[in-house]
C-alpha cells in the first residue's frame, strides 16, 4: 500500500508531537543518594509508584498537579505540577532549582 507523502509527513509530525508532549505531563525526580528511593504521586483516585535507582532520575505522571512523596524519608511531600524537577536534599524532597517545599506540604509517614 502506497501512502502519499503528505500523509506520511502528517503521521510523522503527529508521532513527534505525541512523544514531545508525553514527558511534559510528568514530574522528574532525581535521586542523588546511594540507595534506591520509592516515590509516589498522589493523583486522588490513584497513587502510582516508581523506584528511582541511586544516582538516577525517573518521571512520574502528574498531568494536573499532584503530591509527590518519598517512601522511607522522614520528610514532607511536595505539591508539584507537570514539568517540575524534584531531588533529595538534606534527607527530604525539594525542588531541584532550590525552591522551598513550605508551600502545600504534608507530612509523609
Amino acid at each position: 500500500m502506497h501512502m502519499p507523502n503528505a500523509v506520511k509527513s502528517a503521521a510523522l509530525g503527529f508521532a513527534v508531537l505525541a512523544l514531545a508532549a508525553g514527558p511534559a505531563l510528568a514530574v522528574t525526580v532525581q535521586n542523588p543518594t546511594d540507595k534506591p528511593l520509592e516515590v509516589t504521586a498522589d493523583l486522588g483516585a490513584s497513587e502510582p509508584k516508581v523506584t528511582v535507582d541511586a544516582g538516577k532520575s525517573a518521571k512520574l505522571d502528574c498531568p494536573e498537579g499532584c503530591e509527590v512523596r518519598a517512601v522511607g524519608l522522614n520528610s514532607y511531600g511536595v505539591s508539584a505540577k507537570t514539568g517540575d524537577k524534584l531531588t533529595v536534599k538534606d534527607g527530604a524532597l525539594a525542588f531541584a532549582e532550590g525552591a522551598s517545599t513550605e508551600k502545600g506540604k504534608t507530612k509523609t509517614q
